[in-house]
């Protein structure tokens, strides 16, 4: 006979967890102590445990990682998916206790997909490419701050820093390489997206890292926001593809989701990919044959 699942919810803020199975709820610190203390707890229950928990703008990484590496089923969802279930299940009063016990009913009812190996793998290396983009804006405005300095002592000071960024940003890089080249499912994708003229490694880290739907849609889907003819060939063997919120009705809107998409830095990207594979940049290049639906 199959054991049941038991289901725990846990409403995270940014110094403490709120955890809650059935009608037994407990509150726990949001960091390396709390989290033990809460693989403990978890442990001591009888039965298989899925922890539920919403996504909370980076707060609950370090939580699914260290239950990731404790063997314990653990679900992201939605924050909007589960205020919509309890306002259905008539429940519209929110504090963190009620959430939690939200939550854990969430989990019975809907029971979620877990975090796979493949979701830490990405979300590695967007936490790395998200570090070395911010030290690239810092090095840009450090080096146009040097410009209008005029005492010497803080000249010095302003180059020693633009040294150690550079330094950073060089580790980063190989951070960045060797965790890709670690990982199958990365490499397969790097290798695909570097075929494209104009994508390099680092072209590919960031898509790789800001697009998680790389590989899960279908080609119709990827026609509908790819930038170029030559690059929906190639993207297409890799099944990349835009977030399911593209709104698009024909391909002639192709660039829709690439405009009103939040994603600044994959829509700047895309375009600068686009810039590569324009005729005019590269006049040796046949034009691409006209699409029926354009």
């Amino acid at each position: 006979m199959k054991e049941e699942l038991v289901y725990l919810g846990v409403d995270i803020a940014k110094s403490y967890l709120d955890g809650a199975i059935g009608s037994e709820k407990r509150r726990f610190s949001n960091d390396t102590v709390g989290h033990r203390q809460l693989i403990g707890w978890i442990k001591q229950t009888e039965g298989a445990v899925q922890v539920i928990c919403e996504s909370s703008g980076g707060y609950e990484r370090k939580l699914v990682q260290a239950l990731a590496r404790a063997r314990v089923k653990v679900s992201l969802v939605q924050a909007n998916r589960v205020r919509q279930f309890a306002r259905a299940s008539g429940i519209l009063a929110k504090t963190d206790r009620i959430d939690a016990e939200v939550l854990c009913e969430f989990g019975r009812v809907m029971r979620p997909q877990t975090v796979t190996a493949a979701t830490l793998e990405q979300e590695h290396l967007r936490e790395l490419e998200s570090q070395r983009r911010h030290l690239t804006h810092l090095l840009v405005m450090e080096q146009n701050r040097s410009a209008r300095v005029s005492d010497g002592s803080v000249l010095k000071l302003n180059r020693s820093l633009i040294n150690q960024i550079k330094k950073q940003v060089e580790r980063l890089d190989l951070l960045i390489k060797q965790h890709i080249e670690q990982s199958p499912r990365l490499s397969a994708k790097a290798e695909k997206l570097t075929s494209i003229n104009g994508v390099g490694l680092r072209t590919a880290a960031l898509l790789m890292a800001q697009l998680p739907e790389l590989g899960q849609l279908n080609r119709r889907e990827v026609q509908l926001w790819s930038v170029s003819h030559r690059l929906i060939a190639t993207v297409e063997r890799c099944a990349a593809n835009a977030p399911s919120m593209a709104v698009v009705d024909s391909l002639g809107t192709a660039f829709t989701w690439l405009r009103w998409s939040r994603r600044a830095t994959i829509r700047s990207c895309a375009f600068f990919i686009c810039d590569c594979e324009l005729p005019a940049n590269r006049p040796n290049l046949p034009l691409p044959p006209p699409c029926e639906n354009c």
